[in-house]
């Protein structure tokens, strides 16, 4: 949802504009009107944008679409990037490295910026590889995990 900040700078600047531009007074409701209806669009589709984005939102036949977008062709591949919203006091980068390097295989590669986490290296199959991603996703502190994985088998 909007913050109330957002709303306010946004009444403000409807008011700015109000005085910058002389409409007559059934123009003005009409410009009023339009921001307002806009305002509550952003502010009520946000939410469902934001389910979207990590799945929340998404249907079976479009999360089986999702699995499918991310793996190459070929079936060797799985790529992609997921976001987290893992509960609890956030950790540091250096924190996070200890922690997924404990939860996946050495043969990974991995890589902790801001609590932004990389994965690269090849796993047995895509249900491991999504194993180890939920788990990494699930460390307090990760915002969000791009993994580029190799398939084996």
């Amino acid at each position: 949802m909007l913050t109330a900040l957002e709303i306010g700078m946004v009444m403000v600047s409807l008011g700015v504009a109000l005085r910058l531009v002389r409409l007559p007074k059934a123009g003005q409701a009409s410009l009023v009107t339009a921001v307002c209806l806009a305002v509550m669009l952003v502010g009520f589709t946000q939410p469902a944008v934001a389910g979207a984005v990590n799945g929340d939102a998404l249907t079976s036949g479009q999360k089986d679409l999702n699995e499918t977008l991310q793996s190459t062709p070929q079936g060797n591949q799985y790529q992609g990037i997921e976001y987290a919203d893992a509960k609890g006091t956030p950790l540091g980068d250096q924190e996070i490295t200890d922690r997924v390097e404990s939860k996946v295989p050495d043969e990974l590669k991995v890589s902790v910026s801001n609590g932004s986490v990389r994965l690269s290296g090849k796993v047995t199959d895509r249900s491991t590889a999504q194993a180890i991603i939920n788990d990494v996703k699930a460390i307090p502190g990760v915002h969000e995990v791009a993994y580029d994985l190799g398939l084996r088998g």
